[in-house]
C-alpha cells in the first residue's frame, strides 16, 4: 500500500471519527413537552420590561387609562338588560300598576358597557379611577407578565359571562377607543376591540392578581346585596 493511499485512508477514518463526536443528542420534542405540567413555574421567565408593555396597543396609544366598577348590585340571575313597550293602559288602575311594575324592572337593568359608550351615558357606573403613571405601570405587568410565569397547554373559558369591572383606555382627545370588560366570578374578560390580548395571556392565573389590582385601588368587584 502506498503512502498516499495511507494519507487517505487515515483522512477518512480521522473526518469519521470528528463527525461522529459532533453529533448532537436527538431531543424528542413531545417528550419534553409533557416534561411539565399545567401551572408548573416557568424556569425560563423573564418578564416583558415596561417601555415594551406600554409599547403594545391599547397603551401605546392611551392618553388616560381608567377602571371602573358596574352592575354590582344585579344577580346574574334576575338582570334584564331588554324592557318590552308597555301595552296601552285602560283605566287609571292599569296605569298604577305598569307604572310600579317597570319601576320594578328598571332596578335590575344590565348596564351594557359598549352601548353606554356608543350614546356616550355613564349614568349605570358606580365605581371609578382614574390610573396614574405608576398605577398604569403596575397593570400592564398584571396583564402581559401574570400568565407568562407559568407553563400553560390550554386556556379554557366557563361559558359565562357577567362582567361587573372594565378598563377603560382614552385618546388625546377624551374619547374611548378600547377597553377591556370583566367578569371575575366567571374568570372571562371581553376587548374592544376584539382580540386584543392573546388567548394565553387570560389564563386562569391572571384574575386574581387582576382582581387584587382593582381591590387595592378601592373598587368593588362582587356582587354586593341590597340592604
Amino acid at each position: 500500500m502506498t503512502s498516499k493511499t495511507l494519507i487517505f485512508l487515515f483522512s477518512g477514518l480521522f473526518l469519521f471519527s470528528y463527525g461522529q463526536k459532533k453529533k448532537k443528542k436527538h431531543v424528542d420534542l413531545l417528550t419534553e413537552y409533557h416534561s411539565f405540567k399545567d401551572g408548573d413555574l416557568r424556569k425560563d421567565f423573564s418578564p416583558i420590561p415596561l417601555n415594551k408593555r406600554i409599547a403594545v396597543f391599547p397603551f401605546s396609544k392611551a392618553t388616560k387609562v381608567k377602571i371602573i366598577s358596574y352592575n354590582l348590585s344585579l344577580k346574574r340571575s334576575t338582570a334584564n338588560s331588554y324592557v318590552p313597550p308597555p301595552p296601552p293602559s285602560k283605566t287609571k288602575e292599569d296605569s298604577i300598576r305598569l307604572v310600579k311594575y317597570y319601576d320594578s324592572i328598571k332596578k335590575n337593568i344590565k348596564f351594557e358597557l359598549r352601548e353606554a359608550i356608543e350614546r356616550s351615558i355613564f349614568a349605570g357606573i358606580q365605581e371609578s379611577k382614574t390610573l396614574t403613571l405608576s398605577e398604569i405601570s403596575e397593570l400592564s405587568d398584571v396583564i402581559y407578565n401574570t400568565c407568562d410565569k407559568y407553563y400553560i397547554k390550554s386556556v379554557s373559558s366557563s361559558g359565562c359571562f357577567f362582567p361587573r369591572n372594565a378598563i377603560l383606555f382614552y385618546d388625546e382627545d377624551d374619547n374611548i377607543f378600547a377597553y377591556f370588560e370583566i367578569c371575575f366570578e366567571c374568570s372571562g374578560i371581553e376587548s374592544s376591540p376584539r382580540n386584543i390580548l392573546d388567548p394565553f395571556k387570560t389564563c386562569e392565573y391572571l384574575y386574581p392578581d387582576l382582581q387584587k389590582f382593582f381591590k387595592s385601588k378601592g373598587l368593588t368587584t362582587e356582587y354586593v346585596e341590597k340592604k
